[in-house]
Parts: structure tokens; C-alpha cells; sequence
């Protein structure tokens, strides 16, 4: 992920923490568990509960060589210093999550219209957009009249996504994409790396964070844009 800058325009608010667990940079960071080592450990595929906010480095370095990487072999430490990182503690942060599909992150879905609709208000393709299910995501074109429209999808049955607001009308061979991904929808998935979000899991109660904008562009180039909702600093829960 990346740091977009914040809701109130302030300048990031960056402290250096120590780590208790192997670190990447791009992943949030919550506040350890009692009796764990250091002071932030990685976050999960499910659960962004208590975050300190953004990992951006591993900020101690060693007199030859990287970043120091988090250890607990004694002449290892003694020698080279506990892993630290940086974290970004703003509670109002953006951050820029890539959308994916599958838990090791593979491009998103990408569909062609198999049934034309001259009202604009379904797209049929060849995938299922009921399961998992889509109802309340967005759906995009990449080709045809549609090219660059976006619209919410309000109900789903089997390969047919439904519209409410029509698109133009479509035709067989258009393309588009779709995400479960949404305005002001909060709990979502990520990938196993922890660094991009998955588009093909229906919306639960897992990660806490909130969609505040969405880039809709390719099945290798689309985000969106979250806020964390349930930080240390600020804990207002999922």
C-alpha cells in the first residue's frame, strides 16, 4: 500500500517502533499483544484492529549492508541492533491499497458482455458476479460505448450484474471489470502479503478500514483509496 496524504491535509506524522515480527514495507502495523516482543506487529488478512498506521521502512540500518531485520539470535542483535521500522501514525491517513483477486494477488476480473442490453441496465458476461457475491460493488467498462463509465451494481443472479442508473446501451464483445468495493463500506480482505486488497471477496467485517475513493482503470492498474477505522490512537471500531 501506499500513503496518499490525509483527510485534513496535515504533513505525515512519522515514529520509529520496534518490531516484533519480520517486516515489509507497504503492510499496516497494529499495536503488539501482551507479552510479545517490541512494540508493532504485522497485521493479518482479516483484521486491522488496533493499527498504528502505515509501515514505510525498516529505519535502522546497519554499519554494512540493509535494513536490520527483525531477530532474536543474541550475537545477531548484539552486533547489528533490534529491527526498527517507521510507521506513519496519522489517524486520519489515506492509504492506497492496489485491488486484487485471490490471496496471492493476482489481477482482477475482466468480462465481455455475451447479451446486449439497450437499456443500459445489465451486463451478462460469462463469470458469476452472485458468488461471490458483487451486489453493492462497481462496475466499469474497458471497451465499447461505455468505455470509462463506471456504475454501482444493485443486484446480481448468477453471470448478470444489475444497474439502477443505466449506461449506455451495450453490445456483445464490450469489456468491463467489477470489484466488491464501494464508498463508505468498511471491512475488507486483503491479499497474504497484507500489502493490497482483495476485490473478489464480498464485503464483511474483516479488515477495518473504509473505502473513501476508487481509481477504476485495468484489471492490473485499479485501487482504492481507505481510511483506517480502527486505529490506537483513534479506536471508532469497524
Amino acid at each position: 500500500m501506499q500513503y496518499l496524504g490525509t483527510l485534513s491535509g496535515s504533513s505525515p506524522v512519522i515514529r520509529k517502533y520496534k518490531s516484533s515480527a519480520a517486516m515489509i514495507t507497504g503492510i499496516v502495523v497494529l499495536a503488539t499483544a501482551a507479552d510479545a516482543s517490541g512494540q508493532m506487529s504485522t497485521s493479518t488478512t482479516t483484521s486491522f484492529a488496533e493499527a498504528l498506521g502505515l509501515h514505510i521502512d525498516l529505519g535502522l540500518t546497519r554499519a554494512v549492508g540493509g535494513p536490520t531485520a527483525y531477530t532474536t539470535t543474541q550475537a545477531t542483535i548484539a552486533s547489528d541492533g533490534e529491527g526498527i521500522g517507521s510507521v506513519i501514525i496519522n489517524p486520519d491517513q489515506i492509504l492506497r491499497a492496489h485491488m486484487v483477486t485471490g490471496a496471492t494477488g493476482t489481477s482482477i476480473t475482466s468480462d465481455t458482455i455475451v447479451t446486449s442490453a439497450s437499456n443500459g441496465l445489465t451486463a451478462v458476461g460469462g463469470t458469476s458476479v452472485a458468488s461471490p457475491d458483487m451486489n453493492e460493488g462497481m462496475l466499469w467498462y474497458l471497451s465499447g460505448s461505455n468505455v470509462g463509465q463506471s456504475r454501482k451494481i444493485t443486484s446480481t443472479s448468477s453471470v448478470t450484474a444489475t444497474m439502477i442508473v443505466p449506461f449506455a446501451a451495450n453490445a456483445v464483445g464490450d469489456t468491463y471489470c467489477y470489484a466488491a468495493q464501494q464508498i463508505g463500506i468498511r471491512g475488507w480482505t486483503m491479499n497474504t502479503a497484507l500489502d493490497r486488497i482483495r476485490v473478489d471477496v464480498a464485503t464483511t467485517t474483516a479488515c477495518r478500514c473504509a473505502v473513501i475513493g476508487l481509481e477504476l482503470n485495468g484489471t492490473t492498474d485499479s485501487y482504492s483509496q481507505l481510511v483506517l477505522t480502527d486505529m490506537a490512537w483513534n479506536p471508532i471500531g469497524a
